[in-house]
């Protein structure tokens, strides 16, 4: 298939007028749980201008949290129930739900429905097939390698930062001519509506610093540079005080060694999983957040967007959201010792915390909000398929 940057060349050469019906797109996605990914197609879906296309969403997955919400707003939803080894009969599969909505262009969500949407496009009638790279993956070399192998198949991929494009260009030896950077955006009135916790239900005094850290609780998090940080922190700032949200395969060692260590054990509390992120933020003073590889965290896009100055690792997407001085605080990767004294530096002034919170806002509002990610993607689309702007 052409390159993405070879097709807008050529489609610029004769624009097409807009077809009088909604032009059909398909949304494919590895599953439809609750998740950075999965929030962002959700909303890039239900955002679009139904005037102009008439989307369709296929989860390869079994039926998942968010799948409800997009049928309410009258747009067919089809969960296939596949497991992530199925790739010859889900490809089979995911070509014949493509065929029943006939997509001019398939736009995909994480690695294995790029995978399989690429497989299955000529077998659906060769849609234009956008792929959707969401992170620097250094933990599994293998999608590297695979996503190489395929990305001929399809138009190329969007990327939702920089720094994933750049990866993918340098470690993942993608052609830069199939890649196109579309920032993530945040659903500002999810927001808006939450009310704050109650700071007593978390063990927090009105006095106390909160930090507060959201995520998956695995290696890439950097949960053990968080917790060194913290407890180095806390010598200097007393009232320093951190919640933990997510779940994942570290719980067990996060909660033994916050537990085990007299420096963190009275302060630092893991919540587990929770649905109340935006009103835990709404309470919190500050994020940390301690990764040590990412896409573009939609966690620091919400901690933005509810006014909590960030104190983050500068990795891929982190480091195009959070601004120095401006919106927060960067240190480096695997650095507790620089983590730590940013953290001292946020805890240690309430106006600064306010003064950063009220910017980060700001800049979303202006940069990351959902109608600009929507429109973004309807432009490439568009000019994917050739159709002027007017």
């Amino acid at each position: 298939m052409q390159s993405l940057k070879r097709r807008l060349e050529i489609a610029r050469r004769s624009p097409l007028p807009w077809p009088d019906a909604p032009v059909p797109i398909a949304l494919t996605i590895t599953d439809l749980d609750v998740g950075g990914a999965e929030r962002a197609l959700t909303s890039l879906t239900l955002g679009l201008d139904r005037r102009r296309w008439s989307p369709a969403v296929v989860n390869l997955s079994g039926e998942g949290a968010l799948a409800e919400g997009i049928r309410s707003a009258g747009i067919p939803v089809t969960s296939l129930g596949l497991g992530r080894r199925s790739l010859l009969r889900g490809a089979a599969r995911l070509a014949s739900t493509l065929k029943r909505h006939r997509p001019a262009l398939v736009q995909s969500f994480l690695f294995h429905a790029n995978i399989l949407s690429r497989l299955a496009a000529p077998m659906a009638g060769s849609p234009w097939v956008l792929g959707g790279l969401r992170v620097a993956e250094r933990q599994k070399g293998w999608h590297l390698t695979v996503d190489r192998l395929t990305s001929r198949l399809g138009c190329g991929s969007v990327c939702v930062s920089e720094g994933v494009r750049r990866f993918s260009v340098e470690e993942g030896g993608l052609d830069p001519a199939r890649l196109r950077v579309i920032p993530n955006g945040v659903d500002l009135g999810r927001i808006d509506v939450a009310s704050p916790s109650r700071r007593g239900d978390l063990g927090v005094s009105t006095d106390d610093v909160l930090a507060l850290t959201v995520g998956r609780l695995d290696v890439q998090k950097g949960l053990p540079d968080l917790l060194d940080a913290v407890e180095e922190a806390s010598k200097i700032a007393p009232r320093l005080r951190l919640a933990i949200v997510g779940d994942g395969p570290l719980r067990g060692w996060l909660e033994s060694n916050v537990a085990g260590r007299p420096g963190l054990s009275s302060r630092v509390v893991v919540l587990g999983r929770r649905d109340d992120v935006p009103s835990l933020m709404k309470a919190a003073d500050l994020l940390i957040h301690a990764s040590h590889w990412e896409g573009m965290p939609n966690v620091v896009l919400e901690a933005m967007a509810a006014g909590l100055p960030v104190v983050a690792t500068a990795v891929e997407g982190t480091d195009e959201l959070v601004v120095p001085g401006r919106t927060g605080w960067l240190v480096p990767a695997r650095d507790p010792r620089s983590l730590a004294a940013a953290v001292v530096e946020a805890a240690a002034d309430r106006e600064t915390r306010r003064r950063l919170g009220q910017a980060g806002r700001f800049r979303v509002e202006e940069e990351f909000s959902i109608p600009r990610m929507v429109e973004r993607y309807e432009d490439l689309w568009a000019a994917v398929l050739g159709f002027s702007a007017g």
